[in-house]
């Protein structure tokens, strides 16, 4: 037996009115008169009034009494438990959002929502529904079914143990208008939402036709310390010179203290404890900061939501590129990659100067074991991009120079070859990343080379002349301008920058740098390489390692793996790896992070949901413009209303009767 309206106990108060109705009840003296003459004035002037008489066995009183105590009892919306008397079709919503994966404690112990929600949906499953055909919803990215109209308990469980938590924007309505489809055409159907009801807030309701119902699976509410930001910056022109910013919160009601660790690149650099307030957000700042790749900002303690333990940011940008210039002097395209930003190491290789320029590069150390005393030795270090200005002296094409040729993506300007003479014409520009906002109008280029590099494209034609080829080579950038610019006004042009700087970022992209941070399930834009044959995200950190996540392989299309993948479903730190056909491997970082809405739990309201158009099968549920809110499972809800309703027409009957024979009871 239970109550779904406690709040109808309030028209309880008829009962004791209707006692007080009794007590002050007038009640007439018989008085013996003279004459019959008289009875009207005595009618009218000889009564007495007795109130706070006591009261006497009256029947009508009993009945009123009866009458009012049933209609109290109706509002309440009294049913009761009849096992196994489920609908034939039951469609089952599991909220499997972020806020589902916190930990709360229960008879049984420290468990999460959704390990609990799992057990509560087996339960009804063998109790109310075990008759009943089960289809199964939960709540991602968009609506998922994991079972549709299965009978089978065994397959049931299955997809039950199958139901795992979905950290980004979860498709609450999208899943309850799923269900509202499925049970539309249905006459003997009903809709149970399991859920700790932190829904998002929707001003429309879900219309439903069958009778709908609210499993709530919550517990205690647990405590939560979150990173709701974190960020990196580069202070001034050391390396060494970086700052980090995070805000912290928390849900507790009051003061606590949260210790943080900042670690670059897996090495502890700092740790805080910090004071939070209830209700405040609190922003700390850590300062001189090494250079890292990764930085992970993190919880030193668990709480009830690990999702939000854990932040990272990359101090790795393209303004960041190292590019070694190979040349015997050219200032304009020595300048013009500066201004893109790039942190230059200029190598002259005319033999006059073996060393490179110490005014435009920070590393002073090079290494000493040279093929040729001849040849300046290969600076220490990694580079982003290589470009060789001119014809490549033989001691550059064998050693430590060979190597680093075709290990870095390579610009040739020049280079080897027929010289031809320029045929004329207006340029014409492919489609292409170097070729970006710039036209070439009027540019005069002088004597080109005659060469067609077999890894490459033209992007760049004078006419029918080929002048600039772009393309890859073992999966890294290549770019040929087939040209001296000391032979054309090139650099003289305003668009020589914008033309370096678009080639810079193009032949740098590839690098292995950090993509940024991505909600859980949003898109991502990868750079991929011409000849990946495959490419996976792999956990690398935070709440995806722990929980042992596995690596997802990368979509495909038509042309092999797309450049437009869906981040992964987990929070944590991943690193999208291809691979080519020689084994080689090229990796890209990624944080992925929860919706932050779900790790806010202060708005319990529940799926918005209402009934239309009720069918003549609701009558055995009851009439419920808004979904019933119960604890129990595995019994079904028989409303006692139309019952009750029945009897109070029979006890009003009962009343006009008595009043219709026109005794005194």
């Amino acid at each position: 037996m239970g109550v779904q309206s406690w709040l109808s106990l309030w028209f309880g108060l008829t009962l004791p009115a209707i006692v007080l109705m009794y007590m002050f009840k007038r009640k007439y003296v018989d008085t013996t008169v003279p004459s019959h003459l008289l009875w009207d004035r005595v009618l009218r002037n000889l009564e007495a009034n007795r109130p706070w008489q006591k009261l006497q066995n009256r029947l009508l009183l009993w009945l009123q009494l009866l009458a009012a105590a049933l209609m109290v009892f109706a509002l309440m919306q009294p049913f009761m438990q009849v096992s196994g008397g489920g609908s034939a079709h039951v469609v089952i919503v599991a909220d499997t959002s972020g806020s589902m994966s916190a930990q709360i404690s229960s008879a049984e112990g420290e468990a999460t929502r959704l390990a609990l929600m799992q057990e509560r949906i087996k339960e009804y499953v063998k109790g109310q529904g075990r008759r009943s055909e089960i289809t199964l919803l939960s709540v991602g990215a968009s609506p998922v079914t994991l079972a549709a109209h299965e009978s089978d308990r065994a397959a049931i469980d299955k997809a039950v143990d199958g139901l795992r938590t979905y950290y980004g924007p979860a498709a609450y309505r999208e899943t309850l208008s799923l269900a509202s489809a499925l049970t539309r055409e249905e006459t003997d159907a009903e809709v149970v939402i399991f859920t700790d009801s932190y829904w998002k807030p929707d001003t429309a309701p879900i219309a439903f036709q069958v009778p709908v119902s609210v499993e709530k699976v919550q517990g205690e509410l647990p405590h939560n310390v979150s990173i709701d930001q974190f960020g990196i910056s580069p202070k001034g022109d050391a390396d060494s010179s970086y700052a980090a910013v995070a805000v912290i919160s928390t849900n507790a009601k009051k003061s606590v203290s949260a210790e943080v660790n900042l670690y670059g690149d897996e090495q502890l650099l700092t740790s805080k404890v910090l004071e939070l307030e209830p209700g405040k957000k609190l922003t700390e700042s850590f300062a001189n900061l090494p250079f890292a790749e990764v930085y992970r900002l993190e919880l030193s303690q668990e709480d009830g939501y690990a999702a939000d333990n854990a932040s990272f940011a990359f101090g790795l940008g393209h303004g960041s590129s190292r590019v070694l210039l190979l040349t015997s002097g050219n200032l304009f395209l020595e300048k013009a990659l500066q201004l893109s930003g790039a942190e230059v190491t200029r190598v002259a290789m005319d033999g006059s100067d073996g060393k490179k320029d110490e005014n435009t590069s920070k590393d002073k150390d090079v290494d000493k074991d040279s093929v040729n005393s001849d040849v300046p030795p290969v600076p220490e270090g990694e580079f982003d991009l290589l470009v060789i200005d001119g014809s490549i002296p033989d001691g550059f094409r064998q050693g430590k120079w060979a190597d680093l040729t075709a290990k870095t993506p390579l610009w040739t300007i020049g280079g080897e070859g027929t010289k031809v003479g320029s045929q004329g014409g207006r340029p014409v520009l492919a489609k292409h990343p170097v070729t970006a906002y710039v036209t070439l109008s009027g540019v005069y280029f002088g004597t080109l080379v005659d060469q067609a590099p077999a890894w490459g494209e033209p992007v760049i034609k004078l006419g029918d002349q080929p002048i600039v080829y772009a393309g890859t080579e073992s999966g890294r950038p290549r770019l040929s301008f087939n040209f001296l610019l000391q032979d054309s006004d090139l650099p003289l042009s305003p668009e020589f920058p914008v033309m370096v700087s678009n080639a810079l970022e193009w032949m740098t992209s590839g690098k292995g740098s950090g993509l940024g941070r991505y909600m859980a399930g949003a898109q991502a834009d990868i750079p991929i390489a011409a000849d990946t044959v495959k490419a996976a995200w792999i956990p690398k950190s935070g709440l995806a390692l722990a929980d042992s996540f596995p690596a997802e392989d990368a979509l495909r299309n038509e042309q092999g793996i797309s450049p437009v993948q869906i981040v992964p479903e987990y929070p944590g730190l991943y690193a999208f790896e291809q691979q080519n056909e020689a084994g080689e491997k090229l990796k890209f970082w990624l944080a992925v992070t929860a919706d932050p809405y779900e790790a806010d739990w202060s708005n319990d309201q529940g799926p918005t949901v209402s009934q239309s158009a009720p069918t003549s099968d609701e009558s055995k549920a009851g009439d419920r413009d808004q979904a019933s809110e119960r604890s129990g499972a595995g019994n079904r809800a028989s409303s006692l209303m139309p019952w009750l309703a029945a009897l109070a027409l029979a006890v009003i009957a009962a009343e006009w009767g008595v009043y219709q024979r026109g005794r005194s009871i």
